[in-house]
């Protein structure tokens, strides 16, 4: 009997030969045919082919522990809204920071217009700061932008607004997935409501103009209150009125622009704005200021001058409706 092993086979296989096996063992002495006859048998037993086994190979590897599926972060949706109120908006960059942690800026999209409706977006869960930017005459720097404290202090220069399309902002912490941002201007304005002339003799105004001084040179985005520029801008243009004050009242609705100061007047600190108002009187050149009253975020004040004489003036402001009403 031979006996052989396959390498790397658990499966013993038998080589027998058994019409030689039968000669051997007749060729025994004393060998009888009971015993011819259970060599006989025990012969075909073992040359029968084995069973068959139901496992593989490939089910064996599969019956070790088995390799952890990848982990699928579940998203939820966030719903968004967006108001900006009656202000146009030709640029809208939206920034999705997540509110918990050191809250990183998790998605950046930007819109060439205001969505009209509220939307969803797909979001990492937990409960988001929406930060929105409307008309930034500049792209963003995101890796500059990557943690939430850096937008709080992202400011704009009053040099690169727009009147017609200012720069708005706002933001708010979502509410069980979703939340409304309002966004709203920085400019703040300053309207020359009417232009009176008391003098006798038919005195004219003449060559009236007007202009802001002690302007705010920027502001944060997403600040609400608390405006104290650091910068100043001395004075604007000059803007001239559409002719000369005479005995009728002028109404030039003249729009000044100018970024926030909200410094209480009995605070001592930067200077708030000034309204100047110049003209000539008899061939003099006169000179008038008008002190503006704090200016929050998008306020809106009227003025009204009544000239009674070189170096006498008189003034009311009035405060208006913000300007994103």
């Amino acid at each position: 009997m031979k006996t052989t092993t396959k390498p790397g086979s658990r499966q013993l296989s038998l080589s027998f030969c058994p019409i030689d096996l039968f000669q051997r063992c007749g060729a025994l002495p004393g060998a009888g045919s009971v015993l011819s006859k259970v060599l006989l048998i025990l012969c075909l037993c073992l040359s029968l082919p084995a069973l068959p086994v139901s496992c593989s190979r490939d089910a064996l590897q599969d019956s070790g522990p088995k390799p952890e599926p990848p982990v699928v972060v579940d998203s939820v949706l966030t719903r968004i809204r967006m108001d900006c109120g009656e202000q146009s908006v030709r640029r809208l960059d939206l920034f999705i920071y997540s509110a918990g942690g050191t809250r990183p800026l998790e998605h950046h999209l930007r819109y060439d217009a205001l969505p009209e409706e509220a939307f969803g977006l797909p979001t990492l869960p937990g409960e988001k700061i929406l930060v929105g930017i409307a008309n930034s005459p500049h792209d963003f720097n995101l890796n500059a932008l990557a943690r939430y404290d850096a937008m709080e202090q992202l400011a704009f220069l009053f040099s690169d607004d727009d009147p017609a399309f200012p720069v708005l902002g706002g933001r708010t912490v979502t509410v069980s997935n979703a939340g409304e941002v309002r966004l709203t201007p920085l400019l703040c304005r300053v309207r020359l409501a009417a232009v009176s002339n008391s003098m006798d003799g038919y005195e004219l105004l003449e060559d009236p103009a007007v202009r802001l001084c002690d302007m705010p040179n920027a502001a944060e985005i997403l600040r609400e209150k608390d405006f104290r520029p650091t910068e100043l801008i001395d004075s604007e243009v000059w803007t001239p009125l559409p002719y000369d004050v005479g005995f009728f009242t002028q109404e030039p609705g003249i729009e000044l622009w100018c970024y926030p100061n909200d410094t209480p007047e009995t605070t001592l600190g930067v200077p708030r704005p000034t309204l100047e108002f110049r003209c000539r009187i008899r061939g003099g050149n006169c000179s008038f200021q008008v002190p503006l009253p704090p200016l929050p975020r998008a306020s809106s004040v009227d003025v009204e001058l009544t000239i009674d004489g070189p170096g006498s003036l008189r003034y009311k402001v009035r405060q208006t409706d913000s300007i994103d009403e």
